[in-house]
């Protein structure tokens, strides 16, 4: 069973770690077990009940009245503001369906989701946010590979499917934007978001996936134009520093236009020229709208 700090816990429930203590105190909420360190450690079960917990908290309801009910009613509860309530509902339960590698309901949030918003308010307000929340568990290593690559391959073949629905661009392209992922990274789906989004609004736009070198993109300009170098980054397998990739793609494109997005460059500042940092879904947008 995976294990998670209270810093863990304050990431992914949007409650401070103070207040998680105070409640334990005063209102018995949780009972966790406690490391050699004496530290808190909480479980999958613990993680799940505070995103409950931190819902309803969310939604106006006093700590001290959730805290005089029983966990089925709390989970009944918090179930029955799925057909009212905002986005967050939809994110705890996708992840609670991931930690428990429960694919039936994966499936049946992704209905409730899609009947309710359609697919790019979804994925904006939904399945974005829990792709970050998923790699903010996977990067701290409280997400096993098993429950990654479960969450990650149905939204995958979702998003494919949506794709390729979608009518083929026409008309003159302003902007042909390629989209990949640097060497060494894995995680294409934000960049999938992407595609599609893209795709949606009718703008040219190439998709290289995972992995990609800058030979091959090099290889690819020399017979085709791009205005664009879009790429994602969440982890850093290669220990490559963001901002030195960053200057090496200007070094080898200097006449393309690049817009670097994902957790790493969240909290890089640096003013290039042409270079684009993205840090949230609302400058992504902005970027693709314009």
């Amino acid at each position: 069973m995976n294990t998670f700090s209270i810093r863990d816990i304050e990431n992914l429930s949007g409650i401070k770690a103070h207040t998680l203590r105070i409640w334990e105190q005063r209102y018995n909420i949780m009972t966790p077990d406690r490391r050699e360190s004496n530290h808190r450690k909480y479980n999958t079960e613990d993680l799940k009940k505070i995103l409950r917990i931190s819902f309803l908290y969310h939604q106006g309801y006093k700590i001290s009245k959730i805290a005089a009910l029983g966990n089925e009613e709390i989970k009944r509860l918090s179930l029955e503001f799925s057909s009212k309530s905002g986005y967050e509902i939809f994110i705890n339960q996708l992840m609670e369906a991931s930690i428990d590698l429960d694919e039936e309901a994966f499936d049946k949030v992704f209905a409730g989701l899609f009947s309710q918003m359609g697919l790019e308010k979804s994925m904006i307000h939904v399945i974005y946010p829990f792709l970050n929340h998923i790699g903010l568990l996977w990067m701290t290593g409280n997400v096993i590979p098993a429950q990654e690559h479960f969450a990650c391959n149905i939204i995958r073949n979702k998003i494919f499917a949506s794709i390729n629905a979608l009518p083929k661009a026409e008309g003159i392209a302003v902007r042909k934007i390629i989209l990949f992922c640097p060497p060494g990274e894995y995680h294409e789906i934000p960049l999938l978001l992407v595609q599609y989004l893209l795709k949606r609004r009718g703008i040219s736009h190439v998709f290289f996936g995972v992995n990609t070198s800058l030979e091959l993109i090099k290889e690819y300009l020399s017979v085709n134009q791009a205005t664009h170098l879009f790429f994602h980054l969440i982890t850093n397998f290669t220990t490559m520093d963001p901002l030195h990739f960053i200057e090496e793609i200007r070094q080898a494109f200097p006449r393309i236009n690049i817009v670097a997005s994902g957790p790493v460059y969240h909290n890089v500042n640096a003013q290039m020229e042409g270079v684009r940092i993205l840090r949230s879904m609302a400058e992504l947008l902005d970027f693709i709208n314009e």
